[in-house]
């Protein structure tokens, strides 16, 4: 079975139907469901999309309701999640190498450590280190 790392950007488009690629995210879910494909995320995953879901209802995007919704869903999902105490030295680094936050450098070292690519939604991310990371592809490109 492919395992693959993937951001809150990517299960964010699962809940969010206006965002772009959002059906090229919800094909990620779609085998993660039917086990063709394992997904591994850092364990600060929980608190990043409760946290985008939240800055979508403020923005009118989405019910209130929904968001509780959203949130059983993805947390019946048991996606496996990372604890980043031992990868501390590699979060370091790529926040420092690509000026990133240590929540998208978290993304990264997990991938990294794991050895496995890492799928994300984040545009900017991606382009800031797709020359370096071969591994980090954009879901556009899927």
């Amino acid at each position: 079975m492919k395992v693959t790392v993937i951001d809150a950007s990517i299960i964010l488009k699962w809940y969010l139907s206006d965002e772009e690629h959002s059906q090229k995210a919800i094909g990620l879910l779609d085998k993660y469901v039917s086990n063709e494909l394992d997904l591994l995320a850092p364990s600060l995953l929980e608190y990043e999309v409760m946290n985008g879901l939240i800055i979508a209802q403020r923005r009118g995007r989405v019910k209130e309701e929904k968001i509780f919704v959203a949130m059983d869903g993805f947390v019946n999902l048991e996606i496996k999640l990372i604890n980043l105490s031992g990868l501390y030295p590699r979060v370091i680094h790529y926040c420092k190498v690509y000026n990133f936050s240590a929540y998208d450098a978290s993304y990264l070292s997990v991938a990294e450590e794991e050895g496995i690519p890492m799928i994300t939604g984040d545009e900017r991310l991606y382009n800031t280190v797709k020359k370096d990371l071969k591994w980090v592809k954009w879901i556009g490109d899927i």
